[in-house]
């Protein structure tokens, strides 16, 4: 009789534990929901606008240099003498011989047929030849209008819904700073961004897409 009343305990002991056990899971797994959701509400959802988006398929995306010519002075541009589109450019020389060494592009414009560059008001410097060479820019301008700070590797760019592009690697802060604060607007100039035809571009942060027609 002691036996068996000594058995019938042991085995009420262990379903206690089991159950003790079971409740304190149960208990756990509550307390780490909770707490995965007091984070998550915690966690601003990122609110941004694409404010406009402008594709040029006649930009001038790059200049060669076939001639760098003689006797220019620094401080001239570079600029368009056919065509109306809108290019500008500047210049760096070889200080002993005034011809041009290098270009830097400030305004790619836009044409249908490759226009002809030349210097402005660079002394009097002659023969400089350049071959400009005609792709897509896409403008884009995008305003942060949260109140969290989005760093721009967690930026996407997708064009008419494929294609995606890490934002960071087509996109240089004037500032030096890989982060989009609150109420910053950045400024992207995304040269030979895509195929001519496309007419849509999305920018993506997580969960939040915000699409713009090119225009």
């Amino acid at each position: 009789m002691g036996a068996s009343v000594g058995i019938g305990g042991l085995i009420v002991g262990v379903a206690m534990l089991v159950v003790f056990s079971m409740a304190y899971q149960s208990i756990a797994m509550q307390i780490d929901s909770g707490l995965d959701r007091i984070e998550n509400a915690e966690t601003p959802i990122p609110a941004f606008s694409v404010d406009d988006a402008t594709l040029w398929e006649g930009a001038v995306v790059a200049l060669d240099i076939a001639n760098g010519g003689s006797g220019y002075s620094a401080g001239g541009t570079l600029a368009a003498q056919s065509g109306n589109g809108g290019f500008s450019g500047t210049y760096t020389i070889n200080p002993g011989t005034g011809a041009i060494t290098s270009v830097v592009i400030t305004s790619h414009g836009n044409y249908s047929s490759p226009p002809t560059i030349v210097v402005s008001g660079g002394g009097s410097g002659t023969s400089a030849q350049f071959t400009p060479w005609l792709g897509n820019v896409v403008y884009m301008n995008a305003t942060n209008t949260g109140s969290t700070t989005i760093g721009h590797d967690e930026m996407w760019l997708f064009t008419n819904g494929s294609g995606p592009t890490a934002f960071d690697t087509v996109y240089t802060s004037s500032i030096g700073s890989s982060n989009w604060y609150s109420g910053e607007t950045v400024s992207l100039q995304w040269r030979n961004a895509t195929n001519i035809g496309t007419n849509r571009l999305a920018l993506t942060v997580g969960a939040v897409s915000i699409g713009a027609t090119l225009a």
